[in-house]
């Protein structure tokens, strides 16, 4: 039986200049003329896993159950060998047997890899030419059993868990977003349930630190560093009605430090 919502995210590092995402959406048409696309992004830098899994893990609880998420990164079947669906509450993610499954998650209802009679390690396009199939039938309710045994990755990535201990933080910059904000890998309950009562300070330079997280970033005056949660939940690092990636000097991989005080 097809399901009701059909609707396909589309992540990739094919960037801006190219025909790979148009292409890739063709053959989705194709299979399914009434399937809704929606681009999560394509302007990823090459390989990046981690920027992947922070974007499609905080876009997923926006969308409606049965939504099938295709990612597009690091997709060399010659090197990760197999390809993996993950289940997670009635929501499905498609990529290469390369670590990203981990990095969204490490509670999946169940996690498959296609049969490998259905594809060649030798394609140059699983993307295109497998997961838009693999998409189809979850889209169409084909059984699971005939392109589906249910595994366990091979590949486990932790990038997306900041450093957790009894006195100090280590959170990473794992995105930057349009406006310029650095984003880290904490989020706000881990945060809640670590400092308690207690005060803190971010440091995010040697030298400079905040002394609190804001409810908006609105609570400081323009152009003034920020400290806020996301609606998502992630901490960010920021300028109010300015540039805070370029002007305090942040770039993705860098080390946010929050230390308990006295």
């Amino acid at each position: 039986m097809s399901i009701s919502v059909q609707i396909i995210t589309l992540t990739s590092d094919y960037g801006a200049n190219t025909y790979y995402a148009a292409a890739l959406k063709a053959k989705l048409l194709a299979l399914l003329p009434q399937i809704v696309l929606v681009d999560i992004s394509h302007n990823l830098p090459p390989y990046d896993l981690t920027q992947a899994a922070f974007l499609v893990q905080s876009c997923m609880p926006n969308f409606v159950q049965q939504t099938v998420h295709i990612v597009a990164v690091d997709t060399n079947l010659a090197l990760h060998q197999n390809i993996l669906v993950g289940q997670k509450q009635n929501q499905w993610i498609i990529a290469a047997d390369n670590g990203f499954l981990s990095m969204v998650s490490n509670t999946w209802d169940k996690i498959y890899q296609v049969n490998q009679s259905l594809f060649s390690i030798n394609d140059l396009s699983p993307e295109k030419n497998v997961f838009t199939q693999v998409a189809a039938n979850i889209i169409n309710g084909v059984n699971i059993d005939s392109y589906l045994t249910e595994t366990t990755p091979s590949v486990i990535l932790d990038n997306l868990k900041p450093v957790i201990g009894v006195d100090q933080i280590r959170a990473t910059i794992v995105h930057v977003d349009g406006y310029d904000n650095a984003i880290t890998n904490l989020d706000k309950q881990q945060f809640d349930a670590w400092i308690g009562e207690d005060k803190y300070k971010i440091y995010y330079r040697k030298k400079e630190s905040l002394d609190k997280i804001e409810q908006n970033y609105s609570m400081v005056s323009p152009g003034s560093g920020v400290a806020v949660f996301n609606d998502m939940g992630w901490l960010e690092i920021a300028i109010n009605r300015g540039q805070g990636r370029s002007l305090l000097g942040l770039k993705l991989g860098d080390q946010i430090i929050i230390e308990k005080q006295p």
